[in-house]
């Protein structure tokens, strides 16, 4: 595996998605990669420690292949109040990391928002479901073969991970689990229900899933009034 290279590239219907190898080791970044980003972004990155700095780095490199990927060049992408990425003006950006891997989304900014988490299916933890799920998608879940379940908690769990970076930069605050119900569908779509327990509340939300190489990759799109 190669330290901070674009693992892979996925045009998707909520945009551009570049997954980037991260090291997975905690030790400091080598300067030679702190040069390919904005030297802001370097400057902030050179704060941070441990798997923090790493995932910071290989965050930003996703990120900015990705928006090169769409034909734009982007200034430095800092970090917003709620821990999202900040583009520039027209475009929008989500980022989620594991400790071997670094995925971002990318699209043009039309007004909505946009949120992209990846999950490895690491061994079952069936105990984690009453704890992410609502009651309904509990009961659902259960319904399921014993085999098909705990991949069936984890794509609702990346689902609702995506929902919550695609609002959080408008609500600003913690959103719960239970402020969203997620219903994936065969095809590759999820519908989703929200009970937002404050804030502006989005004219519509879709949600998309796709079986990547070592996991599971969900978007999310809001659209706002």
């Amino acid at each position: 595996m190669s330290t901070f290279a674009v693992a892979f590239k996925i045009a998707l219907q909520h945009g551009l998605v570049v997954g980037v190898d991260l090291p997975g080791t905690g030790a400091a970044v080598d300067e030679e990669f702190f040069e390919l980003l904005h030297p802001e972004e370097a400057a902030h990155a050179r704060t941070l420690r441990g798997f923090r700095q790493e995932q910071f780095v290989g965050g930003r490199l996703a990120l900015r292949s990705a928006c090169a990927g769409l034909g734009r060049t982007v200034g430095p992408i800092l970090v917003g109040p709620r821990g999202e990425p900040l583009l520039s003006a027209g475009l929008c950006g989500s980022i989620s990391h594991k400790r071997h891997l670094a995925v971002a989304l990318a699209a043009r900014d039309t007004g909505g928002s946009i949120g992209v988490d990846f999950e490895e299916l690491d061994q079952p933890r069936m105990g984690v479901a009453g704890k992410v799920l609502r009651p309904a998608e509990l009961s659902a879940v259960m319904a399921l073969p014993e085999e098909r379940q705990w991949t069936a908690t984890v794509t609702r769990f990346s689902l609702k991970e995506a929902v919550y970076k695609a609002l959080a930069p408008r609500l600003q605050r913690f959103i719960d689990f239970s402020e969203a119900e997620v219903e994936p569908d065969t095809d590759g779509q999820a519908q989703i229900r929200l009970h937002l327990a404050s804030g502006p509340v989005p004219v519509d939300v879709e949600a998309r899933y796709v079986w990547a190489a070592r996991g599971i990759l969900t978007t999310v799109r809001a659209r706002w009034a």
